[in-house]
């Protein structure tokens, strides 16, 4: 009965899963999103012809 009364130890195994899951994802989401953007800017500067 202690169980369902919120007597167990520690925290649910399925809500510490959920929230690693959603930091995972929106780490992959903003280092995806960097490196988009890094790609986009490199590739729209001009390129200088070599001079010699």
């Amino acid at each position: 009965m202690a169980s369902w009364l919120g007597g167990s130890t520690g925290p649910d195994p399925l809500t510490v899963l959920l929230v690693v899951i959603l930091l995972v994802r929106f780490l992959l989401w903003s280092c995806l999103g960097t490196y988009i953007d890094h790609r986009l800017a490199r590739r729209q500067q001009p390129r200088k012809l070599k001079e010699d």
